[in-house]
């Protein structure tokens, strides 16, 4: 450590630059500018030509000339003598925050107003709008691609052949204020930002470090390579050191996390506070050192010195709790059901920076892979499903050298009764009790339903075969013995064609006789489908139908009637006249009614078929139905014309008080009435 107490002006110190001579130059906070050459310190202020004490860049050109930015002014040193840049640029520009010399020979200086540029003794400015990514650049260095590359705080910029290339976090960029950047020889550029981590571009790829990965802080505030393949960087908190072939394999994808070394008070440091955002914010020396700027002197560290502790750290299960209350830990812990949160307290022994410990636990049978708890020392888990587990715990040493055994505690979380084997077993037989006798209950009510229907069509077949039967009878009974008297009376009137008046009596009773057959087969031709229905139309076929039933049955009927025309097909509109048909039969047949109500009404989206009587009545249920069956189908044909209409029936009967049956039928949403 160089401070104060080793000749420094003053404690806080911002650039470092070492000149191509070898001396090494320190910029104060408000304390001037220093030269340190040989071990000899030599303090410039402004008695000695400075404009001020306060030094916030150090640069060098080309012939060798120091370029000393302070706050305010710009100026050189030559032989020890200061010197102002008069220039109009820097008139108004009190805040250069980076001089570089690239391989051409241009100076550049990054101000808060934007980049200037001193190419053959001609001066210009290049700000935002020309393609910097800000306006504030910070920090400036030469790309082994032969571009510049430009950090500030606003983005990172490539400036390559008069063409720029800039990246913002909306790019992949870990974050937009920059404060270092360095080129390894691989060409990989490596980003460190203000409080966003550090950042890696190669081939147009950013992958970002933070502390969730490994990073002792997510502040970078300066990046340098030592000959073992470490990168250090500094931050507000001290120094640390990452091995690149870390970061390389993470970026790969091979590696999860990352290990840092951080080095602070333990290690010499007077004040761990470094400081960035002035460059250089630290240098690689020729020898090889590393110089930090902190806030209480230079930290000044040999790589090549660095002991490394091979030893890993004994790891040590210290005490449980579960629930708050305290648990063993050198037997299996065991929690109860009702248990909700436990805590694994752990430690690592190491005499050297114990603070520095980090650990890593798991929880075999919850924890996928390692939980990376940094220098935490607890392990918190709350509602632990029922099961057993294993809780392991390993430690790295300040030097990154793991304990890969580390220390073990059986957990095992007791379930509840109801996830117990005995009690799920009995769960499973009731369930498969229940399945049993709810498929048993089933099979009867399919049994059921498959023998009704069977009955059903039975019945059906059986009616159709009565049908057929009575028609032929008809046809043979009565039809045909009307066209056998026709035909006898057609040939007794021609065997006597003498007698005139004998032809004209056969010809009247032909006429009789054909008058009668025709009624008889009218009669035979309404039982097969109503002509009414083609001719009168649905509405009208069944007023008619009702009323002459009531005529022929001495009943008072009354009708209450909505027209109903064109709402059904042709097969469904005599359906709904044999339940009308068949709903009156049963009334003037088995009812014994002296009064009866016929209702058709539209509601919305539904017909209704009303049939009221005051007759007997009778027991309703599945046996009154089926037993109706009187003269047809009774009742059961009924319910069964329904289901083919997509509707419903139902049956409501009190004995002494008259039946009431109730057809309701569902109307599709593009049927309309054609109302005459």
């Amino acid at each position: 450590m160089l401070s104060k107490e080793d000749g420094l002006p003053d404690r806080n110190i911002y650039p470092i630059y070492q000149d191509r001579a070898g001396a090494i130059w320190i910029g104060t906070w408000n304390g001037g500018l220093v030269r340190f050459n040989q071990g000899k310190l030599t303090t410039f202020c402004t008695a000695d030509g400075l404009i001020s004490d306060r030094i916030d860049s150090i640069g060098e050109d080309g012939d060798g000339v120091l370029w000393v930015a302070t706050s305010p002014g710009l100026q050189t040193m030559r032989n020890g003598r200061f010197k102002p840049v008069q220039n109009e640029i820097f008139r108004t520009r009190e805040d250069v925050r980076t001089i570089h010399l690239d391989r051409e020979g241009t100076l550049w200086f990054g101000t808060s107003e934007g980049l200037v540029r001193c190419q053959n003794g001609l001066w210009s400015v290049i700000r935002a709008k020309d393609g910097l990514a800000s306006d504030d650049v910070r920090v400036i260095i030469d790309g082994r691609a032969g571009n510049l590359w430009m950090g500030s705080y606003g983005g990172l910029t490539s400036l390559d052949h008069g063409q720029f290339k800039r990246w913002t976090e909306a790019d992949g960029l870990p974050s937009n204020s920059i404060r270092a950047l360095y080129e390894d020889r691989e060409g990989v550029l490596w980003i460190g930002t203000y409080d966003g981590g550090l950042g890696r571009l190669q081939e147009g790829r950013f992958t970002r470090y933070t502390v969730r990965e490994g990073l002792f802080n997510n502040g970078v505030f300066q990046i340098l390579e030592d000959s073992k393949g470490y990168l250090w960087m500094s931050c507000n908190r001290g120094i640390y050191r990452v091995l690149k072939s870390e970061l390389n394999e993470f970026a790969k994808g091979s590696r999860r996390a990352i290990s840092s070394i951080a080095y602070g008070k333990s290690e010499g440091m007077r004040n761990a506070e470094c400081n960035g955002g002035l460059w250089p914010a630290g240098i690689r020396t020729r020898k090889g050192e590393l110089w930090f700027p902190t806030q209480d002197g230079v930290a000044v560290i040999d790589p090549e010195r660095v002991r490394v502790n091979l030893r890993p750290p004994p790891v040590v299960i210290e005490s449980s709790l579960v629930d708050r209350e305290p648990a063993e830990v050198e037997k299996v812990i065991r929690i109860s059901p009702a248990g909700q949160n436990l805590e694994i307290h752990y430690t690592a022994l190491s005499l050297l920076n114990s603070d520095q410990i980090k650990f890593k636990y798991k929880l075999t049978g919850l924890d996928r892979d390692w939980v990376e708890a940094g220098v935490r020392r607890t392990a918190y888990y709350s509602h632990l499903p029922p099961g057993n587990y294993v809780f392991t715990v390993i430690a790295a040493n300040s030097d990154g050298v793991w304990n890969t055994e580390g220390k073990s505690l059986a957990v095992v979380v007791l379930p509840p009764f109801y996830r117990t084997w005995w009690f799920m077993t009995l769960a499973l037989a009731a369930a498969g009790a229940s399945g049993w006798l709810a498929w048993q209950i089933r099979h009867s009510q399919l049994q059921r339903a498959h023998a009704a229907q069977q009955q059903f069509s039975r019945q059906l077949i059986a009616s159709q075969e009565a049908e057929r039967k009575r028609i032929a009878g008809e046809l043979h009974d009565s039809l045909g013995q009307s066209l056998a008297i026709i035909k006898n009376r057609a040939l007794l009137s021609l065997s006597t064609p003498s007698d005139h008046e004998r032809a004209l009596e056969q010809l009247r009773e032909i006429s009789e006789a054909s008058t009668e057959a025709i009624g008889e087969l009218k009669e035979i031709a309404h039982d097969l489908r109503p002509y009414q229905l083609d001719r009168l139309g649905l509405t009208s076929a069944i007023e008619s139908m009702i009323k002459n039933m009531a005529e022929a049955r001495d009943l008072r009927l009354t009708l209450q009637f909505d027209r109903i025309d064109g709402l059904f097909s042709s097969e469904q509109e005599i359906n709904i006249f044999r339940i009308v048909q068949e709903g009156i039969n049963n009334v003037a047949k088995h009812a014994e009614a002296t009064e009866a109500t016929v209702t058709i009404r539209k509601n919305s989206g539904s017909l209704e078929i009303v049939v009221r009587d005051n007759g007997r009545g009778f027991v309703s249920g599945a046996d009154a139905v089926n037993g109706g069956t009187r003269g047809g189908f009774g009742l059961t044909g009924i319910a069964e014309r329904a289901r083919l209409l997509g509707g419903s029936c139902d049956l409501s009967s009190i004995p002494g008080q008259g039946t009431t049956i109730t057809i309701t039928i569902a109307l599709k949403p593009e049927r309309k009435a054609n109302v005459p």
